[in-house]
This record gives C-alpha cells, sequence and structure tokens, in this order.
C-alpha cells in the first residue's frame, strides 16, 4: 500500500513539476516576445496598446474590474476630450478674430478708394462742365 501511495506521489510531484516548467517556459517566452516588441517594434507595441485600451473602455460597463482599470485612462481621455475643445474653441476664436480685422481694413481701404474715385469722377464731371461751357460760348 505505501509503495501505492509513493507511486501516486511520485506521479502528483512530477505532473506538479512537469506543470510548473511549462508556465516558466511560458512566461519566459512571452518576457522574450514583449521585449523584442518593445525594443525592436515600437510601432506594433503602440498599435497593440491602444487595441487593448479600446477593448478595456468597449467593455468597462460589462464587468466591475474592468470598470476599476478603466478609471484612470477615462479620465485620460476625458482630458484629452477638453483639450481638444479648447484648443479647437481657441482656433475658430482666432479666425474670427483675424477675419475681423482683415475685413474691418479692406472696408477702411474700399472707403479710401470710394472716397477718392467719387473725389476723380466730381472732378471730372467739373471739368467736363467747364469744357461743355466754354465750347458753347
Amino acid at each position: 500500500m505505501l509503495e501505492l501511495l509513493g507511486a501516486v506521489w511520485g506521479l502528483l510531484s512530477g505532473l506538479l513539476v512537469s506543470l510548473w516548467g511549462v508556465v516558466i517556459l511560458v512566461g519566459t517566452f512571452g518576457t522574450d516576445v514583449l521585449g523584442h516588441v518593445h525594443t525592436e517594434m515600437p510601432r506594433l507595441e503602440g498599435l497593440l496598446v491602444g487595441v487593448l485600451l479600446a477593448w478595456v473602455l468597449l467593455r468597462r460597463d460589462r464587468h466591475p474590474l474592468l470598470r476599476v482599470l478603466s478609471s484612470p485612462l477615462k479620465l485620460v481621455v476625458d482630458i484629452l476630450d477638453l483639450a481638444w475643445d479648447q484648443c479647437c474653441e481657441v482656433v475658430l476664436d482666432l479666425k474670427d478674430t483675424v477675419l475681423g480685422w482683415l475685413q474691418g481694413g479692406v472696408g477702411q481701404v474700399r472707403g479710401w478708394l470710394s472716397a477718392a474715385w467719387s473725389k476723380v469722377m466730381s472732378g471730372l464731371n467739373g471739368l467736363k462742365d467747364k469744357l461743355s461751357k466754354s465750347g458753347d460760348e
């Protein structure tokens, strides 16, 4: 009976050691792949991180652990959204201001040109009237 228990114990301990070896092997493989991707393929790493974060944000309402994990990410996304909105608002306000200044300047120049044109035309009309009076005599 002790021999049978010893054989079963040997089987179980061998299975546990083998299972631990598989876990170590898979973990080593995973860290090697992650290290290679981090050092040699940063764009792929960024893409994978982005996809992972998008997946977490899409499923944050379905699981409380994902909600906890995505809270800082949600905060960052909200801050970036506010910053983007503020930048867009500043650019639009700047565009409106510059266009207002340009339209005011163009209106001023147009006013000067209109006044100069009126002055030239009145001078020419006066000259025409003088010439037609002297031609009638």
